[in-house]
C-alpha cells in the first residue's frame, strides 16, 4: 500500500484548515490615542463607492518572518452604507517586516470574509516594508470601486486600487487625523518622490 497519497491528503486537509481560519480584523487606533514606544503603526487613506448592504473592505497584511496575518479595515466604519472619501485609518502592529498580501471584502455585521484578492509582491502596493517601534508606516491611498456586470446590472463587481501620494500629503493627513502622532517618524515605501 502506497502511503504517499494518504500523507498528501492529510497535508492538504491541514493546509485548508489554516486557510479557513482567516486573520482577525484589527481595531482602528482611536484618534485621541497617544503613540507607545513599544509598538509600530501602519496607516493609510481609504475611499469607497457607496454600496448597498453592510459591506466593508480591508487589507491583508502578513508578517514576513512569522506568516501571521493582520486585517486592516478601510478606516473607521460607518453606521450607514455611504461613500467614503480619503478616510485616514491606522492600526497597531508588533515591530517586524511585513507586506500587503491581499485585499478583502467582509461583512460588517459578523466580520465574515466575503472575497479575497491577492496583491502581487512586485506591485507598489505589495512591496515589503518594515514596522519599527514608535514609528508610522504609511501604505498609500486605497480606493474600493463598484462596477456592475451583466445586462441587468444585478451583479456587482468590486475592485481596489492603490494610489501613490507624496510624503508631505501623508504627513499632513496623519497630523490632521492623529494630532498626537504628528511628531512620530513617518515612512512611506510607496510614496511618490
Amino acid at each position: 500500500m502506497n502511503k504517499f497519497p494518504w500523507i498528501a491528503a492529510l497535508c492538504a486537509l491541514m493546509l485548508s484548515s489554516c486557510a479557513n481560519n482567516p486573520a482577525r480584523v484589527q481595531p482602528i487606533v482611536d484618534s485621541r490615542q497617544s503613540p507607545t514606544s513599544s509598538s509600530g503603526y501602519v496607516a493609510g487613506m481609504f475611499s469607497r463607492d457607496w454600496g448597498p448592504g453592510k459591506l466593508d473592505f480591508a487589507l491583508g497584511i502578513v508578517n514576513s518572518a512569522t506568516a501571521e496575518g493582520y486585517i486592516m479595515p478601510f478606516g473607521v466604519g460607518t453606521t450607514l452604507p455611504e461613500s467614503v472619501k480619503d478616510r485616514f485609518g491606522m492600526i497597531q502592529l508588533p515591530p517586524g517586516k511585513y507586506r500587503i498580501a491581499y485585499w478583502t471584502s467582509y461583512s460588517t455585521k459578523d466580520q465574515q470574509q466575503l472575497t479575497k484578492t491577492g496583491i502581487s509582491p512586485d506591485s507598489s502596493a505589495g512591496l515589503p516594508f518594515t514596522v519599527a517601534s514608535g514609528e508610522v508606516v504609511f501604505l498609500g491611498s486605497f480606493v474600493a470601486r463598484n462596477g456592475q456586470t451583466g445586462d441587468s446590472g444585478s451583479s456587482n463587481q468590486w475592485s481596489v486600487h492603490h494610489q501613490r501620494i507624496v510624503l508631505q500629503s501623508a504627513q499632513q493627513a496623519l497630523s490632521r487625523s492623529y494630532p498626537s502622532f504628528s511628531a512620530q517618524p513617518l515612512s512611506c515605501p510607496s510614496c511618490l518622490k
